[in-house]
């Protein structure tokens, strides 16, 4: 994916290939050396101001989900500082801040700093510290390719998770894996900090930092269909591993992270 404008930056390394939105330091492709894209994106979603792109690692703040507006708050939506890069042997590494504005106090009405690392390289590593002064939510809502999301598993997930298209029901589980057949929209609250997503053509480690819960989401074909920016068949190809702080809010400089190895 390249995409040549001002506002966004194309990494090109001996150890990966990446693009970076600056509109919320959104990462939305990374492909290690010698290997496929592992971030899954919409090709029918495209760059504009204050809308959100879907795909990549959006940034998920000041709350999760739908409870407020914008949905997933409006960290993803606005342009953030790129306030250094550190190109060496072992990667590019990054640093974006984004701070309140006039803006973003017309929709909560307080002060705070986000500081995001992002290290590309062999692996892709992410981390966010929050400088706020009351708790929030929030994810690093991470799409991930898969050649063939019926014949790809998840584990590491825990025995326990909040089942979002069913009212919220509180659910129990003894399965050690998950294996997607339909649509999924749950929050796991007693992960392991490790998942391991195993699809046809790779596998997949994600280590999570300072999480509470990780979701997964898949939206299957009925709800694909009423999403403008997915086409019919892109749910076969993508799936959501989300680092999350939903259960336990994110108090004043927390910190949340996530590292992909293949």
């Amino acid at each position: 994916m390249e995409i040549a404008t001002p506002d966004i930056l194309n990494i090109s390394h001996p150890l990966c290939r990446a693009t970076i939105l600056l509109q919320g330091a959104q990462l939305i492709s990374w492909i290690p050396s010698g290997a496929s894209e592992v971030l899954w994106s919409s090709d029918i979603s495209h760059y504009s101001s204050d809308k959100a792109f879907r795909g990549g690692i959006p940034i998920c703040w000041p709350w999760f989900g739908k409870a407020f507006f914008p949905s997933h708050g409006f960290a993803r939506l606005i342009p953030w500082e790129l306030i250094s890069r550190d190109d060496s042997n072992s990667g590019v590494h990054l640093e974006f801040r984004l701070s309140d504005s006039p803006k973003t106090r017309e929709i909560w009405p307080h002060p705070f700093t986000l500081t995001l690392q992002i290290h590309l390289g062999s692996t892709c590593e992410i981390q966010l510290n929050i400088d706020a002064p009351v708790p929030t939510t929030g994810a690093l809502h991470t799409y991930l390719t898969t050649s063939d999301i019926s014949h790809s598993t998840v584990s590491g997930l825990g025995d326990y998770y909040i089942d979002s298209l069913q009212k919220n029901t509180h659910v129990t589980t003894v399965e050690s894996t998950l294996q997607i057949h339909s649509e999924v929209d749950r929050i796991y609250t007693h992960p392991q900090s490790e998942n391991t997503l195993t699809t046809p053509k790779k596998t997949l480690q994600l280590s999570h930092q300072g999480q509470s819960d990780v979701v997964v989401w898949n939206p299957w074909i009925e709800r694909s269909a009423e999403i403008a920016d997915m086409e019919a068949n892109d749910y076969r190809h993508m799936l959501c591993i989300e680092t999350a702080r939903i259960s336990k809010p994110l108090f004043p400089s927390d910190t949340i992270g996530l590292a992909i190895k293949i």
